[in-house]
């Protein structure tokens, strides 16, 4: 299981960077363009195949605990730790998802009234309820970090869940749905890369509360930039054509 552990660290390390990287080029190239769209592609194949790597690296890890007889009374930091890792790995998946899905389905949202869409939105609240229930109840030292970024979910749970039961009155409100959902997607990647990849490359871990830094700033600064950069598109649409 080590060997097998091991393997999969090292493609969602892999897939990580190149995902990080891939992200960036959509971020700053014209919308709709050659290197946005080839690149686009390049970050969602790299964000499913970090996404499974995180799924499967869970549960291998909570079936080691449990065969050594590590349960969450044992080892709370280590099993809030995979809840936690296994929430990330949801929350993205759906994100992930629902802005491939809105893309795919931009002239006629109202085709993504599926119940399979709307599953994908409870799980991504129910997650959410799960780690904060699971805070509640164990409460172990790292529960901060649970309550802090758990409302993630629940608000991108609703979001789509609102989509899904209103029209859309808005020509664009795909694009605004594309670019929340990527760069939600792009924050967990962000996440991960200043909580794991700083800590490996540097060697330094920040101590005590400082040590939720990595896991919060990536989200402090990419939920504001999100919020504003689709106002931005909301205001372009809407502005008056020029004659």
């Amino acid at each position: 299981m080590s060997l097998l552990l091991d393997l999969n660290r090292w493609i969602h390390v892999i897939f990580g960077f190149l995902g990080l990287a891939a992200f960036w080029v959509p971020i700053l190239t014209r919308k709709g363009s050659q290197p946005h769209r080839r690149f686009g592609r390049l970050f969602r194949y790299s964000a499913m195949v970090v996404i499974t790597a995180a799924v499967i690296s869970v549960v291998l890890t909570l079936l080691r605990l449990s065969q050594v007889g590590q349960g969450p009374a044992e080892n709370p930091v280590g099993w809030a730790f995979l809840v936690f890792l296994g929430y990330l790995a949801l929350a993205t998946g759906v994100m992930l998802s629902h802005g491939i899905a809105v893309l795919g389905h931009k002239r006629d949202l109202r085709q993504l009234r599926t119940p399979y869409r709307r599953l994908l939105a409870w799980l991504s609240i129910a997650g959410s309820a799960f780690v904060i229930g699971w805070a509640l109840y164990w409460q172990p030292p790292n529960a901060m970090l649970l309550y802090a970024l758990s409302p993630l979910g629940i608000a991108n749970g609703v979001g789509m869940l609102k989509l899904y039961r209103m029209p859309a009155d808005d020509a664009k409100t795909w694009l605004y749905e594309h670019i929340g959902a990527m760069l939600g997607t792009g924050i967990a990647f962000h996440t991960a890369f200043a909580v794991f990849g700083v800590n490996q490359l540097l060697q330094f871990e920040l101590p005590g509360l400082l040590s939720l830094v990595p896991w919060l700033l990536p989200a402090a600064v990419g939920i504001p930039a999100s919020v504003l950069w689709q106002r931005y598109y909301r205001r372009q649409a809407h502005a008056p054509a020029a004659h």
